[in-house]
């Protein structure tokens, strides 16, 4: 009985040393994950817009951690709805944009730079919405 307890305890030991080891992987691969996500939806709009052949609007809300892709007139048809908070699971506590509403032209291009900051815990990664309508996911700040 005693070397059950003892082989116990030292399973135990071994699990929660696994976990505090796996816990920045998972964080890095769920804000990866957001990253590659918003930069597809973002050539989503581009192609929207072009298809279309009229511009449509990508909102971020970064107090619930959501953006989405609309038509460009007010109340216009939503395309696209994304949600990034903690009851998903991506669970990002950081969805940051340098413009709240991004438009894109049929051409692919937008009437400034954008970038966003998506984060969980200590790690970020940025993706960045060029006005020459380039997409790129970079390493955080």
């Amino acid at each position: 009985m005693l070397e059950l307890v003892i082989v116990l305890t030292l399973m135990g030991v071994m699990l929660a040393l696994a976990v505090t080891q796996l816990r920045p992987v998972l964080e890095h691969g769920k804000v990866n994950a957001a990253a590659s996500v918003l930069a597809v939806d973002l050539q989503y709009a581009q192609m929207l817009a072009a298809q279309q052949r009229r511009p449509v609007v990508v909102i971020v809300v970064p107090d619930i951690k959501q953006y989405f892709i609309r038509d460009r007139p007010v109340g216009g048809t939503v395309f696209r709805t994304r949600l990034f908070g903690q009851d998903t699971d991506y669970g990002l506590d950081e969805l940051l944009s340098t413009e709240s509403a991004i438009e894109v032209f049929p051409t692919g291009i937008t009437r400034a730079t954008t970038t966003f900051t998506l984060g969980l815990g200590e790690f970020q990664r940025q993706v960045r919405f060029t006005r020459a309508g380039q997409i790129r996911v970079l390493s955080g700040p």
